[in-house]
């Protein structure tokens, strides 16, 4: 079985796009077994869906609870203004064999041009009408299937200075935080708007800004698979070390300028991490 229809004839691992899948009609996508899978399994954060696009989602289960029980939220996701994250369903014995199959096909565009395809994922987000998925960035690239309702997804180029600085890559890279990814209205000028739903899809690059905003007519359910390669793991691994370089006073060059320059910081990274990992926990799996 084939899961994507790509749009594009040759899938690029380092450029957003869309394409097509029949996943909504897959028995395990639909309402009543999501809520199953989120009732049982062990990783599952929830919390109110009406946030705006400023909120942090580093903290927002702190700051915008539902006052709700999950089950609850669930049964009355209708009206009960929450946004549902199941993650990590790819450890569920039910759904793992459907995130592989769905990874093996995608790890077989991605090996075209990339190497070494891993952290192999699967998350699941249940919104309700009208919710806010506030802008961010992930530690992955992801393959974005929407499953039900409608949406508006905002993207936005990673390579966009004008969006995302060096020096906030280098904050989100070295520490893994989102504590200098921050919206500001005037980035919707550069963003790339899709409408979707169910049967859309939208691939977008490793760690690209995006927001995702549900349609008030009913809830919504989307799906996605994210994965890192040897390529993505350079690209966090010099930023890595531009971080630690500016905390000694030394302005590094942005990663991608000199690829002279990136191997020297691979070879250092390779060094610190030896070294520092089994003390020092940032630096573990770096």
């Amino acid at each position: 079985m084939t899961y994507i229809q790509r749009a594009d004839s040759e899938f690029n691992p380092s450029r957003k796009s869309r394409f097509t899948h029949e996943l909504a009609q897959h028995p395990l996508m639909q309402f009543e077994e999501l809520k199953k899978l989120a009732l049982r399994h062990p990783t599952v954060k929830y919390h109110s869906a009406n946030i705006p696009r400023t909120q942090s989602l580093e903290t927002v289960v702190k700051e915008a609870p539902s006052n709700m029980s999950l089950e609850d939220a669930l049964k009355n996701i209708e009206t009960s203004g929450t946004f549902v994250f199941i993650q990590n369903i790819q450890n569920d014995p039910t759904y793992g064999k459907l995130v592989n199959e769905i990874l093996d096909e995608i790890e077989k565009d991605v090996h075209k041009s990339h190497r070494n395809m891993r952290k192999r994922q699967a998350w699941v987000f249940i919104t309700s009408p009208g919710g806010t998925t506030p802008y961010h960035r992930d530690q992955e690239s992801a393959h974005y299937f929407h499953i039900k309702g409608k949406k508006t997804f905002w993207l936005w180029r990673v390579s966009d200075r004008t969006i995302v600085t060096q020096e906030e890559n280098e904050f989100f890279h070295g520490v893994y935080g989102l504590g200098k990814t921050k919206y500001q209205e005037a980035y919707m000028d550069n963003a790339f708007e899709f409408r979707i739903q169910p049967g859309d899809g939208v691939f977008f690059p490793y760690t690209a800004p995006h927001m995702v905003q549900n349609g008030k007519e009913e809830f919504a359910i989307s799906f996605s698979v994210t994965h890192m390669t040897d390529e993505d793991f350079a690209i966090r691994r010099v930023y890595k070390i531009n971080q630690l370089l500016r905390k000694f006073g030394i302005a590094p060059k942005d990663q991608g300028e000199s690829r002279a320059v990136d191997n020297l910081k691979l070879a250092v990274h390779w060094i610190l991490r030896t070294s520092l990992s089994p003390f020092v926990k940032n630096w573990k799996n770096a």
